[in-house]
């Protein structure tokens, strides 16, 4: 590569992805499980950015969620239960996402980013487009198991010590 291609490629925002993941466990092949089968998700992990140790802040998802979007513990946000909205409770935070919308990135939620229900509608203004569902039963898809994929119940029995 010439110098004038690695000045250009210096200037050049890296690509971020941000992928969360209720109750994953290290059940993926990255971490070394045999019987999970993620060649996606162990590309990324091999090319990118993995965090082996993190701990959860809260117990239940809606403030935990909060907690990492906010870089703030529910302690100093006042977001505590799964009903909590996060404009309500600080009209004035600004998210990861909002964050990197300031600096030119396009910022996009697919899936369970904000706790979703209990009359929360996620976040709007931290994304650059309107969340791509609104339900989370709509993301399950009945051809994503492979005729010879595990079930719930059989990966659940299959992690029983």
């Amino acid at each position: 590569m010439s110098l004038f291609g690695s000045i250009l490629q210096a200037r050049e925002k890296p690509n971020v992805l941000l992928i969360l993941v209720d109750d994953l466990k290290p059940i993926m092949g990255c971490h070394g499980d045999t019987l999970a089968k993620t060649p996606n998700m162990d590309e990324l992990a091999a090319s990118g950015m993995r965090f082996d140790l993190a701990y959860c802040n809260q117990a239940v998802c809606a403030p935990s969620r909060f907690a990492l979007m906010l870089g703030s513990h529910s302690t100093s946000t006042g977001l505590y239960g799964l009903g909590s909205h996060l404009r309500k409770t600080w009209p004035t935070a600004v998210t990861i996402p909002q964050h990197f919308a300031k600096h030119g990135y396009r910022t996009e939620s697919l899936g369970k980013v904000y706790h979703i229900g209990h009359g929360n509608k996620g976040d709007p203004e931290s994304f650059s487009v309107p969340h791509f569902k609104e339900k989370v039963i709509e993301y399950v898809d009945p051809a994503s198991k492979p005729e010879d994929g595990l079930t719930r119940e059989e990966a659940m029995f299959q992690n029983q010590p």
